[in-house]
């Protein structure tokens, strides 16, 4: 009788980094049921993507996408990233964007993921899209979380188009 085999982790994978990131979010007490895929919110700009609701109600859409590949010689594991504090997101007013970013970084990080190398946030690589998160793995594979669209609190529409550059919502 034979073993059955053990699933491989490859969070490198859209689709595996979405359910990732989604456990981090949920394991923060702050999140909890504030996080939604693309899919249960009907989204469909992308494939892989998560809804964070905001504690000001303003909703955060997170496009994730697999930057690049692994390599093949590279180990797939080693030293998680240092770990950084969640920053508390403003339960009234607007929220930075910068304020999310470091928020996702927090919670990326709190795990202590043996397969995540490095995480950055988008904003300071002044890059063509402004804020989200670029996820570097040990294996050579990166992924990026992109801020899709924002809807500020009380609106239904998004506000500012498609990866928009505004600073808060």
């Amino acid at each position: 009788m034979s073993c059955p085999a053990t699933a491989v982790l490859q969070p490198w994978q859209a689709s595996e980094f979405e359910s990732l990131l989604r456990a981090c979010l949920d394991d923060n007490t702050a999140n909890r049921g504030q996080v939604a895929t693309f899919a249960e919110t009907g989204c469909t700009h992308s494939r892989y993507g998560l809804r964070l609701t905001l504690p000001t109600s303003a909703e955060v859409y997170l496009q994730i996408v697999a930057a690049r590949p692994p390599d093949a010689r590279a180990e797939q594991q080693g030293a998680p990233p240092p770990r950084l504090r969640a920053a508390a997101l403003p339960a009234v007013g607007k929220t930075p964007l910068a304020a999310v970013e470091r928020h996702l970084i927090g919670v990326l990080t709190a795990r202590r993921d043996p397969f995540i190398r490095r995480v950055e946030p988008l904003s300071a690589a002044n890059g063509a899209i402004p804020y989200g998160l670029h996820v570097t793995f040990h294996c050579g594979a990166a992924v990026c979380c992109y801020v899709a669209y924002l809807v500020p609190a009380g609106y239904s529409r998004p506000l500012g188009g498609p990866y928009p550059a505004l600073h808060q919502v």
